[in-house]
């Protein structure tokens, strides 16, 4: 198998850059105060933060000259987990998603909504794999404490109610003698642990939890619980709002699970869902939706670097360029293949009307034709916006557009009048999560919908990354949602938002800026100072969120504060007896379905990669610079904090937030009890939530962290220029950020030019073998429809019974009944909706690339004459089957396989 041009690459770049980096450091170090430096402190003075920031700051501008699929490919590497972490994979099946489906056209508006927004309901719902991947990751030694206290609990509640466990040939182990051990099947003493629902970043289109393997079992220990981390599907291939769908199902898995699930219902109340970068724009969504569509909430909702505004609104996305690991033009740009790029709208559209018409020979429907809406680009006089950067310097963003509505005459085109009387035009898709029609939709960019009635999230943002201030800005709207009103358009494109304001209060919301640092400081540069304080700080509040704070050492006293959680009532399914530290879940005999509940009507006061990250940890670990002993450590706040002259010994118990390989920072013994003793506050500290002093003003904890993890107060409001942009420039494109996408399609178009023609005689290629694949195999499906009136016919004329062709007959029917009801799950149902338009770059309405073409290998492999249950995964599958795959040669492979 050859190997990954993109792993290539970065392998051979890795050593170099190391020890280019160590020299750097070397002599900037003696140069500190040099003049013009965009380095910032804390890589002048870290430097394994330095050799990290270099590694996938060059890594991602690498990334940027190869294609979309080389970057996926590399992203998706299986990581192995280490010894002591124990990992469960497994796939939520397709009726969690088919119950998310319902679910989230029902928070859209409903159907015609759906169909007028988002393009349909069909044709987002289809996957390549029956399910959803996901797996359970849970730190061995916390699984070994739960499985004692079940065994424990077993045994009091059998001899309560049958005597000795040994009658009824149910003998408990002896406490310390464990059963054998198999890494690949859930057990039910891990039930009765806190969850963390986890989604990764990578820009909605690369990234795994294999990607992310190091920090999401970090999290696991952490919390001394289990995380469920979720490989949702990526674009463009499954474009918004597939990851969505994913998203929601996994949590319905969670709360819900069907019969045959090895786990029991998750407490709601027990649940913290999270997510970094994309995966923080994610969870944002997912909550909204959990919100509209009267599902139960979880706990908490954890947030890291979060991107909520994909329209480029805020100031720190020109500004802090140089001091962020992002690519100079965004994550916008690859080397071009043919699956990105998409196609032109024209070619979309003809191989969808291609599609359609024979499609309509089989079945011989009637289809209708949706219009667009008819809705254009408003057009507006050019104003002039200037805004500000963090030191409060003006950054002229020129004029602003909104953007086009979906179904507008002018399809996702984007023009821009300047005050100078320039027009600037960006013709193709932004971003590969979605089209540009679609770019201020709340559930793509959150910052734009409303924040309120949300669980207590606990929000981290770095303060030299480019997402800084629409963090922030998020941050403050959802606990001041009356501050920062919702635009109109923005309610047209999301009816949920209607009248919302006067059904949810504010949010409560922690947000933590952490000075110096790039983007998604613990999952890029997990083994530094700042990010050791942040893994705390984000478990103190998952400890919080889900009413276990009190069990964490160094709590003042015994007390479980009241949480957003233990306010919620717990739904239908489960039943929690709690009794001290364990509960005990039961499931009912088969699973309900979640009942529509009605929006509440309240009043209005206010409530109280992926390997490579561990590659760089594990290359660079030796190299952390250590206070000095004996010295004084100035803070960045001003304050001195003695650093003992030698480490005393820490005699306390390990918890299970201690590494479990030893403590890896040496500060943890000493620099952190000095700073305790000096009453100096860190990040992670439980008093914030414990202390009424410290918490929620206002509905907000906003702090600020410095570089060795202390907390001071966050600027005033009117001091921070995210909350100073105007709401006009919010949500819509400005001339500086068009400028800027253009300027990067240029460079790329320059540099691959050649490449983009060979694409084109590709795309070509793939086009005439799919036409001629489909003519061939629709013959087929015409005549086996067609052979049911035969055998009617002639069973009629001999006299014989037609049972026993009755199956065949019924089979038929059904699958011709099915193609009529379009059920969502199979690829070709959209086909049969004049109102489905899937995205051009959707993999269900492109037949110009090879995976396009096989997608029914990569899907459920049944045969027609084997399958009796019509259902909408196996009918999708009989169908692509029918029109992808050659009968002759697919036979002849078939028989080749059995007989090896």
């Amino acid at each position: 198998m050859p190997m990954n041009a993109l792993t290539g690459k970065a392998g051979l770049k890795l050593g170099p850059l190391v020890l280019e980096t160590l020299v750097k450091h070397y002599f900037e170090g003696l140069a500190k105060d040099k003049e013009g430096s965009a380095v910032v402190n804390l890589r002048k003075d870290e430097l394994l933060y330095d050799q990290a920031f270099n590694i996938v700051k060059d890594f991602l501008d690498a990334a940027s000259k190869h294609t979309v699929e080389e970057l996926q490919s590399f992203s998706n590497t299986r990581t192995p987990s280490p010894p002591w972490v124990r990992v469960v994979r497994l796939l939520v099946p397709m009726s969690c998603c088919e119950e998310a489906a319902t679910q989230l056209i029902k928070a859209l508006g409903g159907e015609e909504v759906a169909k007028r927004v988002v393009g349909g309901t069909k044709w987002w719902q289809v996957r390549g794999v029956k399910g959803v991947n996901c797996e359970w990751i849970v730190a061995k030694k916390d699984w070994q404490e739960a499985k004692k206290r079940y065994k424990a609990r077993e045994k009091v509640r059998q001899e309560k109610s049958n005597g000795s466990p040994k009658e009824n040939g149910n003998e408990v182990p002896p406490e310390g003698v464990d059963d054998p051990e198999d890494d690949n099947a859930y057990d039910a003493e891990m039930d009765a642990m806190r969850c963390i629902l986890w989604f990764h970043g990578g820009g909605y289109y690369f990234g795994s939890v294999d990607q992310e393997r190091y920090s999401i079992q970090r999290y696991a220990r952490k919390i001394n619980g289990r995380v469920f981390a979720v490989n949702y599907r990526l674009a463009p291939q499954y474009p918004f709002p597939c990851a969505l769908q994913d998203a929601l199902a996994a949590y319905l898995y969670l709360i819900q699970p069907p019969e045959g699930a090895a786990h029991l219902p998750v407490l709601p109340a027990h649940i913290v869902v999270g997510g970094d970068s994309a995966g923080g724009g994610l969870t944002l969504a997912l909550l909204q939706v959990i919100r509209d569509s009267g599902l139960p909430m979880p706990a908490g909702g954890v947030l890291v670097s979060p991107w909520c505004d994909m329209t480029h609104s805020f100031p720190s996305i020109h500004t802090n360029t140089d001091t962020d690991v992002m690519p100079k033009y965004g994550l916008s740009f690859h080397k071009p293949s043919t699956l990105w790029p998409p196609p032109p709208e024209d070619v979309t559209n003809r191989v969808h009307e291609t599609l359609r018409s024979r499609i309509r020979s089989v079945t011989s429907s009637q289809m209708s034709h949706a219009t667009g809406s008819g809705a254009t680009q408003a057009s507006q006089k050019p104003s002039t916006y200037n805004v500000q950067d963090s030191s409060g310097k003006p950054v002229n963003v020129g004029s602003t557009t909104s953007l086009p509505a979906p179904g507008a005459a002018e399809g996702q085109t984007i023009r821009i009048k300047t005050e100078s009387g320039e027009t600037l035009t960006i013709e193709h898709q932004v971003h590969l999560y979605t089209t540009n029609n679609l770019l201020p939709h709340p559930l793509v960019s959150p910052i734009l919908g409303y924040l309120g009635g949300l669980p207590p999230l606990f929000i981290v943002a770095s303060d030299k990354e480019v997402l800084r201030d629409e963090i922030i800005y998020a941050a403050h709207k959802a606990a001041k949602p009356d501050k920062y009103p919702v635009k109109e358009e923005t309610r047209r494109l999301y009816p949920a938002l209607e009248d919302i304001e006067s059904c949810y209060g504010p949010t409560n919301v922690h947000l933590q800026v952490y000075d110096d640092a790039a983007h998604v400081l613990p999952t890029l540069f997990a083994f530094t100072t700042p990010a050791k304080y942040c893994y705390r700080a984000i478990a103190t509040f998952c400890k919080y969120a889900t009413g276990i704070l009190a069990d964490m050492p160094g709590s003042p006293e015994p007390v479980t504060p009241m949480t957003f959680a233990s306010q919620q009532d717990s739904p239908p399914l489960m039943e929690a007896a709690e009794s001290g530290e364990s509960y005990k879940l039961t499931r009912t005999t088969s699973p309900q379905p979640i009942p529509n509940s009605p929006r509440p009507r309240i009043h209005r006061p206010h409530t109280s990669h992926g390997s490579l990250s561990v590659k760089i940890a594990r290359a660079t670990s030796v190299m952390r610079k250590r206070p000095t002993l004996g010295a004084q450590h100035i803070n960045e706040d001003g304050s001195l904090v003695d650093v003992p002259k030698s480490a005393p010994p820490d005699d306390r118990k390990h918890n299970g937030s201690a590494d479990v390989a030893g403590p890896r920072f040496w500060d943890r013994t000493a620099s952190d009890r000095s700073m305790r003793t000096a009453n100096v506050r860190t990040a992670g500290d439980p008093s914030v939530y414990l202390d009424s002093t410290l918490s929620w003003e206002n509905n907000m904890i906003r702090e600020r962290v410095s570089t060795q993890g202390v907390i001071r107060p966050l600027e005033p409001e009117q001091d921070l220029p995210a909350l100073q942009v105007p709401l006009e420039v919010i949500g819509n494109i400005n001339e500086l950020a068009a400028r800027r996408y253009l300027d990067g399609w240029r460079y790329f178009d320059e540099k691959f030019g050649h490449t983009k023609k060979t694409i084109a005689k590709h795309r070509r290629r793939n086009l005439e073998r799919a036409k001629k694949d489909t003519l061939r195999n629709l013959t087929q499906i015409q005549m086996y429809f067609g052979q049911e009136e035969e055998d009617l016919e002639v069973n009629g004329k001999s006299g014989r019974s037609p049972s026993k062709h009755k199956s065949k007959s019924v089979e038929r029917k059904g699958i011709k009944e099915g193609l009529m009801a379009a059920s969502g799950s199979w690829s070709w149902a959209w086909a049969l909706d004049g109102d489905e338009h899937p995205p051009p770059s959707s993999i269900v309405s492109r037949r110009d690339t090879e995976e396009a073409r096989q997608l029914a290998k990569i899907a459920d492999q049944s045969v027609l004459p084997e399958e009796r249950s019509m259902s909408g995964n196996n009918l999708w599958t009989v169908i692509v089957n029918f029109l992808t795959v050659t009968p002759d040669r697919d036979t002849g492979k078939g028989k080749e396989k059995a007989e090896d």
